[in-house]
Formats: structure tokens, sequence, C-alpha cells
């Protein structure tokens, strides 16, 4: 599980980089007052509130089934 965790982890991050990325034009500048500028703010709140989401859901503990209960355990030594 953890392995697919992992590369679907991976997947996201090229495909997240490759899919919203724009070719650079000539003679605009390209440094972080143009990425200022771009008005995809949404896109970093939309990330953060599907993380909380994610760790909400994860956490919440929803088992179907009751939680084993610890029972009392005697000890016999023989002579």
């Amino acid at each position: 599980m953890r392995k697919w965790c992992g590369i679907g982890i991976a997947i996201a991050v090229v495909a997240s980089s490759v899919a919203w990325a724009e070719p650079l034009s000539s003679g605009k500048p390209a440094g972080v007052r143009a990425a200022q500028m771009t008005g995809k703010e949404w896109m970093v709140f939309g990330g953060i509130a599907a993380l909380g989401i994610g760790i909400a859901i994860a956490t919440s503990g929803g088992r179907s089934s009751p939680a084993v209960s610890s029972q009392p355990v005697s000890i016999v030594t023989a002579t």
C-alpha cells in the first residue's frame, strides 16, 4: 500500500508541473512578480483544502467493527 501511495504521489507531482506549465514568451519577465500576477491562488487554496479533507478522512477512524477490548490474562505456573 505504501508503495502504491508513493508512486501515486510521484506521478501527481510530475503531472501537475507538466500540465500547468506555460512556455515563456520573448520580451516578458519570467520572475516572481510575473508569477504572482497570474491569479491562480485558487489552486493553492484548493490544494490546501484537499489536503485537509484527506487528513480528516484518514484520521476519522470510521471503522465498522467494534474496537478490540482488552481481556484479563491469568498466568498459571506449574510446580
